[in-house]
C-alpha cells in the first residue's frame, strides 16, 4: 500500500509519554522531507532511535526506513541531553488519518 501522508495527523498516548514533542517534530519533519522530494512512500514508516557519541558529544541518531520500496536514511542530531536508545516509532498512513505510534500500541 502506498502512503500519501496528507490526512489529519495523530500521536498516540504512548508516544506522548515516551518521546518529547521536539523529537516528535523531528520525526514528522523527516517524513515531510521525503514527501517533498517526491519519493514513493510505503504506508508504514519506521524510525529507530539510538543514542551515541560523536567527537565526545551525545547525539540522537534516527534511522528512518521503509520496506516498499526499500529505503533507509540515517540522521544525527547533536545537542540532545538525554537521547533515546532502543526505541522504535511507526508512522502509519491508514488513508483516513496518519498516526505516530509505538509498535506495542498497534
Amino acid at each position: 500500500m502506498v502512503g500519501q501522508f496528507n490526512s489529519q495527523r495523530y500521536v498516540t498516548r504512548g508516544v506522548n509519554e515516551s518521546i518529547n514533542s521536539e523529537l516528535q517534530t523531528v520525526l514528522w519533519s523527516l517524513l515531510d522531507e521525503q514527501i517533498r522530494k517526491g519519493l514513493e512512500m510505503d504506508y508504514l514508516q519506521i524510525f529507530e532511535l539510538v543514542s551515541g557519541n560523536v567527537q565526545s558529544r551525545r547525539i540522537q541518531r534516527v534511522i528512518h526506513r521503509q520496506e516498499q520500496p526499500e529505503r533507509e536514511t540515517t540522521n544525527d542530531f547533536r545537542g540532545r541531553t538525554s537521547p533515546l536508545h532502543g526505541v522504535t516509532v511507526w508512522i502509519i498512513d491508514s488513508g483516513e488519518y496518519v498516526t505516530m505510534l509505538l509498535p506495542s500500541e498497534y
